[in-house]
């Protein structure tokens, strides 16, 4: 007895592109009910190279209200987005990041991470999307959310870890997806 609690868990099998997109959207909507209680939010997504972290993040930022086209940032390693969310009456900021050529934690330094980290937030509502996640080793604490996502034939598995109040928000509302191609596994 008295061993590790794990981090409440949930799964999810993806049998589309669209699927992949519908899920985003419905994180985003989640975001947007929940990043104005919070100074600040992490969603760390991990998984094996073209497993779709870029795709979901993507649905994410559109359903925040980004109508712009999102790439990988990872040549430039941060995208800044300000946007706002249907029925906000201000701009989220968000940071879309990612860490797959970080080669030292004193990368994360030069990036100017830290400033945007809890503890010195910039506002209220910021969100950070942070792709390859596991490459901060720790050094980012622990996501609000965590995503891994895998490959499946056919599809995606996606399994999102609550790590906050806020993350188990969040992953509640993504059991509620209706989109015929996405079956959660809760």
């Amino acid at each position: 007895m008295g061993g590790r609690r794990s981090a409440p868990e949930a799964s999810f099998r993806v049998g589309s592109v669209s699927g992949l997109v519908a899920l985003g959207r419905a994180m985003g909507e989640a975001l947007a009910a929940v990043a104005g209680l919070r100074e600040k939010l992490i969603l760390g997504f991990d998984g094996e190279l073209g497993a779709g972290k870029t795709t979901l993040i993507g649905g994410t930022l559109h359903a925040l209200g980004l109508e712009a086209p999102v790439t990988s940032p990872t040549y430039g390693l941060v995208h800044p987005y300000a946007v706002r969310p249907p029925g906000w009456e201000v701009t989220m900021e968000i940071l879309h990041i990612d860490l797959y050529r970080l080669q030292q934690l004193s990368e994360l330094d030069e990036l100017g991470l830290p400033e945007e980290l809890p503890g010195s937030p910039a506002g209220p509502g910021g969100v950070l999307l942070v792709e390859w996640f596991a490459n901060a080793r720790g050094r980012l604490g622990k996501p609000d959310l965590a995503i891994l996502l895998g490959h499946a034939n056919p599809g995606r598995t996606v399994r999102v870890r609550e790590y906050s109040s806020s993350g188990s928000e969040i992953a509640r509302r993504l059991g509620i997806v209706s989109h015929p191609d996405v079956v959660a596994r809760i």
